[in-house]
């Protein structure tokens, strides 16, 4: 009996960090997102101009 309630919670455990790892966390990061210029961010390692570095 205990070993089928901690099979049970772990099962639950697990589908609950599957959820919000491939479900939940993509939903709210689209919705957050604002579009930049860059790739990242606007950010660029040598300044906001072109120095040709990349």
């Amino acid at each position: 009996m205990m070993q089928t309630i901690l099979v049970i919670i772990t099962f639950l455990i697990a589908a609950g960090y599957l959820l919000k790892k491939f479900i939940w966390n993509p939903l709210t990061e689209k919705s957050r997102q604002t579009p930049s210029g860059t790739l990242d961010g606007g950010n660029t390692k040598c300044g906001k101009n072109n120095c040709g570095c990349h």
